[in-house]
């Protein structure tokens, strides 16, 4: 373990302008570091992470402070029997999506819903597009296409999606809030708790009078006798807005930024969409949008040639794995043919980069953001085959805990 003072603070300016750098350093110098300004150990290396993610004493517990003042108790902070037996429950409803050559496993009716519901909001969030339109995509498609998926999935009405939005970034400022401004952690919890009480009256009556949306789903599922209560419903439908949401909208953002910086790349893909896949799972790998994951030790743990005391709050990178260049060749260059990461795992519990997490917490919005994904970039193809990079326009990543795009100014 390091306690050298020549790195920089993880919540420094410097961090903040280029984690990847930060990243590199660490990997090489310092694999496993003690940051005083966050409190926690970081773990780089693409084997440690791994290692930490499958060792039981790498707890959840992190998530009552992090997660659970918005969500409530959720799947996330469950371990043993009682996760196994709530996972049960919800993961049906989050799995196939028309994916069963990806998955092996389809869940057909709420497949239906979910690709329905994502072919319904791109043509709604695409149609007003003109050709030679010059605009921000990730203002008006990518912020927005998540978000208003899952609220048609609810079968909520199209009038309450923007208030379904403004739950939503409140939440997500709550979850990125790593230096525990006052400010975003109130209007955060006001947020979860606005959004929990619009869905009361509404599970209750999908429960009494059950349709073909998701929340109905939820009301009806069981398993062994098991079924989920109302709070646990209204925390999965909290968590997956969250969760799913965000993924996708900064997925999108680093995708087209990878795609368009370097143009041919767009147009080898729309030629051949059998790459469509690929260039978003090496979006994933190379920039996730999620860029580190936290747990808190249940015992001390030896890894990377120190001691980790129990109690510890532990951060594992996953940017930083997913660029470790022990694991990847090239790894960090974007390159969607790359023959050491399974394309088809991406978006599973197997997957190779740690971009929706590992094992048995991986995340249960994967295969929903593979969907949104996947429609709206083989539509956008379809009907924007010129689109391009603003004049004078580029990129610029920011964020810490959450980092993609935050600005995409394109024409048709």
């Amino acid at each position: 373990m390091t306690t050298t003072t020549t790195l920089p603070a993880l919540l420094s300016e410097e961090v903040a302008r280029d984690p990847y750098a930060f990243y590199r350093r660490l990997r090489h110098e310092a694999p496993l570091h003690y940051d005083e300004s966050a409190g926690a150990y970081l773990l780089t290396r693409h084997a440690a992470v791994s290692t930490a993610y499958r060792h039981p004493a790498f707890t959840t517990r992190n998530y009552e402070w992090q997660l659970e003042p918005v969500f409530g108790r959720s799947l996330l902070q469950l371990d043993g029997t009682e996760h196994a037996r709530k996972r049960a429950l919800v993961s049906p409803h989050f799995r196939g999506a028309g994916l069963s050559a990806w998955t092996g496993t389809i869940h057909r009716n709420v497949a239906e819903i979910l690709d329905g519901s994502v072919e319904r909001v791109v043509d709604l969030l695409l149609e007003p597009i003109r050709p030679g339109e010059e605009f921000d995509i990730l203002e008006r498609f990518a912020h927005l296409l998540p978000v208003f998926v899952i609220a048609d999935m609810l079968a909520l009405p199209k009038s309450d999606y923007r208030r379904f939005w403004d739950w939503y970034t409140a939440m997500i400022a709550f979850l990125s809030n790593l230096a525990r401004d006052p400010r975003v952690h109130d209007r955060g919890v006001a947020a979860a708790r606005e959004l929990r009480e619009y869905l009361a009256p509404i599970v209750a009556q999908r429960r009494d009078n059950p349709g073909t949306d998701l929340i109905s789903a939820l009301a009806t599922a069981e398993v062994d006798g098991h079924t989920l209560d109302d709070e646990e419903i209204k925390t999965h439908v909290t968590q997956l807005l969250n969760a799913g949401s965000e993924t996708t909208d900064k997925t999108f953002g680093s995708l087209f930024g990878h795609l368009l910086t370097e143009r041919d790349r767009y147009e080898e893909v729309a030629a051949d969409r059998d790459l469509v896949i690929p260039a978003i799972s090496e979006t994933l790998r190379l920039t996730p949008p999620s860029q580190m994951n936290g747990r808190v030790l249940a015992e001390s743990v030896e890894l990377e040639g120190g001691t980790i005391p129990a109690e510890s709050t532990v951060f594992l990178v996953i940017a930083s794995a997913n660029r470790d260049e022990s694991r990847f060749a090239g790894a960090e260059t974007y390159d969607f043919h790359r023959t050491d990461l399974s394309h088809a795992d991406a978006f599973t519990a197997r997957g190779e980069h740690f971009a929706f997490g590992f094992g048995r917490h991986f995340c249960l919005g994967a295969m929903l953001a593979r969907s949104e994904l996947q429609i709206g970039l083989d539509a956008i193809l379809d009907r924007f085959p010129d689109l391009r990079l603003a004049e004078g326009f580029t990129p610029r990543h920011q964020g810490l805990k959450m980092r993609a795009p935050a600005e995409m100014r394109v024409v048709v």
